[in-house]
């Protein structure tokens, strides 16, 4: 029976002890591979946090060129609504210029060649009038001088609406090269934005691009750390059952080996008692023969009742 069996017992806790190294190996093992995957883990998250505070800045430097971006747009609609507005101004200038030339040539064709000064026909509407109104005129003069008077008047409003014709032109002409002047500096300041405007898009695209591949890098990195993570809690895991088993192993080893050296020292003290048993019934021989004997003989043939105390004490 393994219970009483020394040699079953050392058979058994010989067994339980390759079992328990084995299983402490795999153990150390399971333990090596969580570890391994939890310092990955921590590498991994240690990585994450830069790649987090690189696309944070990234990002602020992203929102705050769109905003650059944004402003020199609306500043470049704004100088080509200007723009828009200068030349409509151009057009209707122009178109006004166009109709008053339209009109100077019909003064001109009332004017004529020759070289028409104002001052002299006021003076001559004067004098013509004056003498009209001290002269005496027969009804056929009297028809004739109001004609030359209606004449001048005409030629005199003509030549006064021909220089302000020409005095509007001469103005619109100035006004119309102060907007030419003030469109080419428009497009000079919306070419400077314009370049700007390109430089930052280039520039805003590139930390997008640069914002994406993080983006994507970051995800992977994560779902790779949730992946080694879930790997460490299952060798985590199965570390902790082993660990239950290596208890009850170990606590089999000792239980073994009490009984093992139970079993041993059982079998010692029958050993020795079987001796003692030989030395006793010697001894009984000895008495039966009448030869004298020890103390520890006589102790021998009491402790196994070989004689009576009686006897042994007449004997002695």
């Amino acid at each position: 029976m393994l219970g009483s069996d020394p040699e079953l017992l050392r058979t058994r806790l010989e067994e339980l002890k390759i079992q328990l190294r084995t299983l402490e190996k795999e153990a150390e093992e399971l333990r090596n591979n969580r570890d391994s995957l939890n310092s990955e883990v921590k590498e991994i998250s240690t990585k994450l946090r830069q790649l987090v505070m690189e696309y944070k800045e990234l990002k602020d430097e992203y929102l705050k060129l769109k905003n650059q971006k944004e402003e020199i747009y609306n500043n470049m609609q704004k100088l080509k609504n200007s723009k828009n507005q200068l030349r409509e101004d151009l057009n209707a200038l122009s178109s006004e210029v166009k109709t008053l030339l339209n009109e100077m040539k019909n003064f001109q064709e009332i004017l004529g060649r020759r070289k028409v000064n104002v001052f002299e026909l006021r003076e001559r509407l004067e004098r013509l009038e004056w003498e009209y109104q001290t002269r005496t005129f027969s009804a056929e003069e009297e028809k004739s001088f109001v004609e030359r008077i209606r004449d001048t008047e005409s030629l005199l409003r003509a030549a006064e609406r021909y220089n302000e014709c020409v005095n509007q032109v001469k103005g619109i002409r100035q006004l119309i090269s102060e907007k030419r002047k003030k469109i080419t500096e428009l497009n000079t300041q919306i070419k400077e934005l314009s370049e700007q405007y390109m430089q930052i898009k280039s520039k805003f695209k590139e930390i997008r691009e640069k914002l994406n591949n993080l983006r994507t890098n970051i995800t992977e990195l994560i779902d790779k750390k949730e992946a080694l993570r879930r790997k460490a809690d299952e060798y985590h895991g199965k570390l902790i059952n082993k660990t239950i088993e290596i208890k009850q192993v170990r606590e089999d080893v000792e239980k073994t080996a009490l009984l093992l050296k139970a079993a041993e020292m059982s079998q010692t003290l029958t050993r020795r008692r079987a001796e003692m048993y030989e030395l006793a019934l010697k001894a009984l021989e000895k008495y039966k023969q009448g030869e004298k004997l020890s103390l520890d003989e006589f102790k021998l043939l009491m402790e196994f009742s070989l004689i009576e105390h009686g006897a042994a004490s007449s004997s002695s």
